[in-house]
């Protein structure tokens, strides 16, 4: 049971039969509430109301009903909640009002009663009609009209059966107790909420007092209308003097001006006041876009500095999270949707995926969106690159070890990513990387699921989601004997092929626009979006992106630092543009992009290489041999439409290799 003192004071008001209803349930939630009951209706009960405040005591919330109650809503200085009739109490009703007559009003205030109609369709014998009103005056009109087409029993709210009874009809109560007590108790929480808020305010302002930033708020004209004990000591005066003071009147180098003008915040400025080293931050306050003052927040430099290097020393990534959804595969393109229709499908189940695609195509946002979808998504996404790590590392990485299965190994042993990724998902990026040897223990934690730490003789359950991805033709390197076909037919049970960005060439705007949009905004350039969007559209459509979304997220974050200079307000134009765009430079107007054409483009016939005139230096050779090479590559490269693998493939040369060589044409 509530304490008595701490029970929340709730006003009933009501002029007619309601009250005596209101009166016989306030006992019913003593221990919820203390219930006071007057007759009084609309400016009277608002005066009750507001002469008790005055006197000290406790008003939390009122209760009443009809127009009594929409008047103290729109003009109390407290919670009110107006008392609605429920279809159960109107049926009841209903039912009372049949055994005083078969012609039947219902006058209700504003609104009609959901499901009479079926009442009035399902009772034989019955005539029920619904009507409304807005003001006392209306009430009245209404059940004259039905008292002169014969209808017999009027159910309503206090005041329209006081009418109907003047008319000499009968009348039955709408509300019934269940009504009044859901209201009063409704209040109650209500009044409860408001006191938390009211403590958490006051929490607030002793927060506020024992801040070491100085914190102040300042009007439109910028005068001073709040500030915390820490502002006072930096500004060498009190409350009571500064209130009402411009800022600038008192610490010009605080001043607010250009925040005010401009309406955008001026974070982490440093400034020197009275010997000291601040970083203020300045944020506009604004109502229904005006601005109508300033936040002003002073850190003494010193602490922030003590701040950082604790937040440096202690702050840890968190682990084993995802970061995007499925709905991050930005693109209207059919092949893009193809994709995300197949992922949801594949979130449904727990079955393996593999994930193919050039690099820079999205395999990890996918393998995360569809993790993020799953029944596993409160469970850890682990995720590896097993490129990045050699063969007696990779496996004690994923399968875990005991303590001193290996030099090095750490006391009391490790858990590996399998065991990490328990109830959750296990990503395997790069997996046709997996060397030979350890593809068979990979195969055997597939088939069993459960896996053997290094140095140990006891298997560990697991209950593990796998998603694997390689930008590898697995099929191939299976000719080769590079790759167990056991293991691709375990990780090739849901397939999903992602599309190089080439071959979606219709989801380009949308995707250049929102990583254009994030980078803007982290360089506080987001204004300039419709111009930098406008310069770099146009010149996109002709390339043949060999590194896919990864290599766009590089070209649009060069984009978005030519626009970063004045907050996105300096002008670029197509030359600037040009200067950090190599790769487009054919859609510039340029020579040509570093493979010498646009990946789409008309290739020129190889011509053959030049003859040195017989004064030709060894050098001139040279160069006359590395443009036969370069002539090469870029036909070849050309003809695999940018694909830089299958180039370097009909090459017979390795990518990086092949990367080197256009680099070097390039420069």
């Amino acid at each position: 049971m509530t304490p008595a003192t701490d029970r929340p004071v709730v006003l009933a008001f009501s002029t007619s039969r309601l009250r005596h209803v209101f009166e016989s349930v306030a006992p019913l939630l003593a221990d919820q509430a203390e219930v006071r009951v007057f007759d009084k209706g609309f400016e009277e009960a608002l005066g009750v109301a507001r002469a008790l405040r005055q006197a000290g005591e406790r008003v939390d919330a009122l209760v009443a009903a009809g127009a009594n109650g929409a008047y103290l809503r729109d003009h109390a200085d407290v919670p009110v909640v107006v008392v609605r009739a429920t279809t159960v109490d109107a049926l009841a009703a209903v039912i009372q009002a049949g055994k005083l007559g078969h012609r039947i009003g219902v006058v209700d205030f504003r609104r009609g009663i959901p499901g009479l109609e079926e009442v009035r369709r399902l009772a034989d014998g019955l005539t029920l009609e619904q009507r409304t009103y807005l003001t006392p005056e209306d009430a009245r009109v209404q059940v004259e009209e039905l008292a002169a087409r014969g209808f017999e029993v009027i159910i309503g709210p206090g005041p329209v059966c006081a009418v109907a009874e003047q008319a000499g009809l009968r009348a039955v109560l709408l509300y019934g107790q269940d009504s009044l007590v859901e209201a009063i108790r409704r209040a109650a929480e209500i009044a409860g909420l408001a006191r938390a808020e009211a403590g958490r305010r006051e929490l607030l302002q002793r927060a506020l007092a024992e801040l070491e930033a100085g914190v102040a708020v300042v009007d439109g004209e910028e005068r001073l209308v709040s500030l915390n004990p820490a502002m006072e000591r930096l500004l060498g005066a009190g409350a009571e003097e500064l209130l009402g003071k411009r800022i600038t009147s008192v610490a010009g180098e605080l001043r607010l001006a250009r925040t005010m003008e401009t309406g955008r915040a001026d974070l982490d400025d440093v400034v020197q006041h009275g010997g000291h080293t601040l970083v203020v931050s300045r944020t506009p306050l604004t109502e229904r876009g005006v601005v109508k003052g300033a936040l002003l927040t002073c850190q003494d430099a010193a602490v922030v500095q003590r701040m950082e290097r604790s937040l440096r020393s202690q702050h840890r990534p968190r682990r084993f999270v995802t970061r995007h959804a499925l709905s991050g595969l930005t693109g209207p393109s059919p092949a893009l949707e193809r994709v995300r229709r197949l992922a949801e499908r594949y979130a449904r189940s727990d079955a393996t995926v593999l994930v193919t695609g050039e690099s820079g195509t999205g395999k990890e946002l996918v393998a995360q969106g569809i993790h993020a979808a799953s029944r596993r998504r409160d469970q850890p996404f682990v995720a590896v690159n097993c490129a990045a790590f050699p063969e007696t590392l990779l496996e004690a990485e994923l399968f875990g070890h005991e303590e001193g299965a290996f030099t090095g190994a750490r006391r009391g042993g490790r858990p590996g990513l399998f065991e990490a990724a328990h109830h959750g998902t296990l990503f395997l990026d790069e997996v046709g990387d997996v060397p030979v040897t350890l593809q068979t223990r990979l195969l055997r934690v597939l088939q069993e699921r459960q896996v053997l730490r290094l140095g140990s003789n006891d298997p560990t359950p697991i209950d593990v989601r796998v998603i694997a991805a390689t930008h590898k033709d697995l099929p191939a390197a299976i000719a080769r004997g590079e790759f167990r076909q056991d293991l691709y037919y375990r990780l090739h049970i849901l397939p999903l092929q992602l599309p190089p960005l080439r071959e979606r060439s219709e989801d380009l705007p949308a995707l250049c626009a929102e990583l254009l949009r994030r980078a803007l905004v982290r360089h506080g350039a987001a204004v300039a979006q419709p111009r930098a969007l406008a310069l770099l559209l146009p010149r996109l459509a002709g390339y043949g992106w060999p590194g896919n979304v990864r290599e766009l997220e590089n070209v649009v974050e060069r984009v978005a630092l030519l626009f970063a200079d004045d907050g996105g307000r300096a002008p670029v134009d197509g030359a600037a543009l040009q200067a950090v765009l190599p790769e487009l430079a054919a859609q510039l107007g340029g020579a040509g992009s570093p493979f010498g054409l646009a990946a789409h483009a008309p290739q020129p016939a190889v011509t053959a290489p030049r003859v040195a005139p017989p004064h030709r230096s060894a050098a001139g050779l040279r160069a006359a041999r590395r443009e036969q090479e370069e002539a090469l590559i870029h036909q070849v490269v050309a003809e695999c439409g940018g694909n830089l693998s299958e180039a370097a493939r009909r090459l017979g040369v390795g990518r990086t290799t092949l990367y080197r060589k256009l680099g070097q044409a390039a420069g």
